[in-house]
């Protein structure tokens, strides 16, 4: 039996969307391997990869499932248990990627997307029981991450990394309505032939997906969600290497002398600078755990000492250097030494980068 236009482009948008995925998924991966040995974590992007690699395989699975259903009118049982158990591996990365970001359920759901695919390729031999058992068994993995993604796009991130966790959250939505439409339910809600609805159903996926990854691509690393806890101190450093103002992000009390310690970051600046002969100021030093990162004012120079170089530290930086010399540049044009006038610096930092234990 011929294929009709609407198959046949119904399998021509399942083997895009499975490129689409494969090609992430290379990316993904391609991220664990560029940041392998720098202390970077890279779980988070490792779970990604394992998702899109799976659903990708699901994906060319399931479009040989369908070609025999248009071409021959049969439906291999094995092939369907393949693509769904393939689907299963996948969405197992997922529940990982969203629990690691969680961090509160200790991989529970993990473990029992894990028992569920085991179950399904032991105990689960036809077409009918596999599909209700992904009925009663999926919904709870999609919910669990759907409730992670949402807890940190909405309620634990702000500014522009709440912005991008806001439209991945809506990409990730999209993306299992979309998948929705390709199966047996989602072919019944639509009132339109099962190969339009598919169409409909791949179009969707390539759209959300592109989106999704690109949001997720853009993140350095997934720690940039923990920012907060990553930052140790900060110094605003004045023209003559002096402390005008510190401030601890730890909980501890410091009893390091931060005259001291700032004249050794502006000297370590200054030396290294020298030595490279470079007309360009010097932005980070990496000292194994620990990353020191300045920001350059006319009269000042801030310096965040972290645990990692993340990019909202960059932007942040920026902004405080503005705001501190705009509030003080009538101080700083003839300052005589005094610090007790930047004490207002306090109520800077703590509005853009939060208060302690916040």
């Amino acid at each position: 039996m011929a294929l009709t236009v609407l198959q046949l482009t119904s399998l021509m948008l399942r083997v895009a969307v499975s490129i689409i995925i494969f090609y992430f998924s290379i990316l993904f991966f391609s991220k664990v391997k560029q940041a392998k040995g720098t202390g970077v974590e890279l779980s988070s992007f490792f779970g990604l990869g394992i998702f899109a690699l799976f659903i990708g395989i699901m994906y060319i699975l399931f479009t040989y499932y369908d070609y025999f259903i248009f071409e021959f009118d049969l439906k291999p049982i094995e092939l369907y248990k393949s693509a769904i158990l393939t689907g299963y591996f996948g969405i197992i990365g997922l529940v990982f990627l969203s629990e690691k970001m969680f961090k509160k359920t200790k991989y529970a759901f993990t473990s029992y997307s894990i028992i569920c695919c085991i179950y399904g390729i032991f105990f689960l031999s036809t077409v009918d029981d596999l599909r209700m058992f992904t009925y009663f068994t999926l919904p709870i993995s999609i919910i669990i991450v759907l409730f992670n993604f949402f807890y940190f796009s909405v309620v634990k991130t702000k500014g522009e990394i709440r912005k991008k966790m806001s439209m991945a959250f809506i990409g990730k939505f999209g993306f299992f309505f979309f998948y929705l439409l390709s199966t047996e339910v989602g072919k019944r809600l639509l009132p339109f032939p099962v190969e339009f609805t598919l169409t409909l159903s791949h179009i969707g996926l390539l759209f959300t997906l592109i989106g999704w990854g690109l949001i997720f691509l853009s993140f350095e690393t997934f720690t940039e969600f923990g920012w907060k806890e990553k930052m140790k101190e900060l110094f605003i450093i004045g023209p003559n290497g002096g402390t005008l103002f510190h401030y601890s992000f730890l909980d501890v009390t410091n009893n390091q002398i931060p005259d001291l310690i700032s004249a050794g970051l502006a000297g370590i600046k200054d030396l290294l600078a020298e030595m490279i002969q470079s007309k360009q100021k010097l932005k980070v030093v990496d000292h194994q755990d620990i990353k020191i990162i300045f920001e350059y004012g006319n009269y000042s120079t801030i310096a965040l000492v972290a645990f990692e170089n993340l990019h909202i530290y960059q932007s942040k930086l920026a902004s405080l250097t503005k705001q501190f010399e705009d509030l003080f540049q009538d101080v700083l044009i003839n300052w005589r030494g005094e610090t007790e006038v930047f004490l207002p610096s306090r109520r800077l930092i703590e509005e853009i980068f939060g208060k302690i234990g916040e």
